[in-house]
């Protein structure tokens, strides 16, 4: 069993690494082997050319073992920080790359008929986990929204708990330790339970 876990903060010293490396180790400890990837540590193509969608497919090697990653995986962990109300361009191009027809969902019917969807990911769990230096909690609301019903559910990936760490610049180190231990709990709990 297995999870897959994106992270998209450019800078490898940020709370949001902090938080990445612990959910690894909570993993580790459970018995569950973690697909780690740091997006800007791999220099991860976030743009979406036509060529690649009208083929439906990448031969980019990083592509190709995300998608198996995720297809594999019984869970997905996204970290990343609020910026301006929502993720780093490079979370939103994975997901444009990633979870797209053909691996997270597809349409089937008939040439030139109304469609129907049909989810590629079911009985896969999630975690959105995030930082913020808001700190009013209905911030988050709109993004939450977003990824549950706009991504995750594309491909039936209904079992999401979301994480967001407020006004994290002027968080003291109590406060971040009782988050890392927070955090701890909330992974523990979502996939130990497979």
């Amino acid at each position: 069993m297995s999870v897959l876990l994106i992270t998209g903060h450019p800078n490898p010293g940020s709370f949001n690494h902090v938080a990445a490396d612990r959910i690894i180790r909570v993993l580790a400890e459970e018995g569950i082997h973690g697909y780690s990837h740091d997006l800007y540590a791999e220099h991860f193509q976030p743009v979406l050319e036509n060529e690649e969608i009208r083929r439906r497919f990448s031969f980019d090697e990083s592509f190709i073992s995300h998608v198996r990653e995720l297809q594999e995986a019984r869970g997905l962990v996204i970290v990343y920080p609020d910026w301006w109300g929502i993720p780093p361009a490079i979370i939103k191009g994975w997901v444009d790359r990633i979870f797209r027809p053909g691996i997270a969902f597809d349409y089937e019917g008939p040439e030139h008929m109304k469609k129907h969807r049909v989810p590629l990911l079911t009985g896969k769990k999630a975690l959105i986990c995030n930082t913020t230096d808001e700190t009013n909690p209905l911030s988050q609301e709109p993004m939450r929204t977003i990824w549950r019903d706009r991504i995750l559910s594309h491909a039936s990936i209904d079992t999401i708990c979301f994480k967001t760490l407020y006004n994290v610049r002027e968080s003291t180190g109590r406060q971040r330790k009782a988050w890392l231990e927070e955090i701890d709990t909330i992974v523990r709990r979502l996939f130990s339970e497979f």
